[in-house]
């Protein structure tokens, strides 16, 4: 193969996966909103179970946290509002999620996995 065949063979490989995505959030889509009418997070049709996990993710209310970080001397160790950075400092006993009430919204956001049994 030239470099011309390979550069050729991965536009199609691109193009492939960018409609199979497509597709696939497409399905994923209807798949939880059936979950949400018939109040399940398990789906099982043959060998293939589908379930839904759901995670509360935060909103970070930058202004309002940035200013009481600061005031905790901590801002420098965050920089930037960054879920992970702000999970450590939680968990080192840094901060606590009772004073950071009211600095976030909570949005609900659901993963979905499928196994065959």
């Amino acid at each position: 193969m030239d470099l011309a065949d390979i550069a050729l063979e991965y536009d199609e490989l691109v193009s492939a996966i960018s409609v199979l995505e497509k597709r696939r959030e497409e399905l994923r889509n209807r798949i939880l909103n059936t979950f949400d009418e018939k109040g399940i997070d398990i789906l099982r049709i043959g060998n293939v179970e589908l379930k839904r996990k759901r995670v509360d993710w935060k909103l970070w209310k930058i202004r309002k946290l940035k200013s009481y970080l600061q005031e905790r001397e901590l801002w420098d160790m965050v920089e930037s509002v960054d879920r992970k950075t702000l999970t450590k400092l939680i968990e080192r006993g840094f901060l606590t999620e009772q004073e950071l009430e009211g600095m976030y919204d909570i949005e609900p956001r659901y993963s979905l996995y499928v196994n065959r049994v």
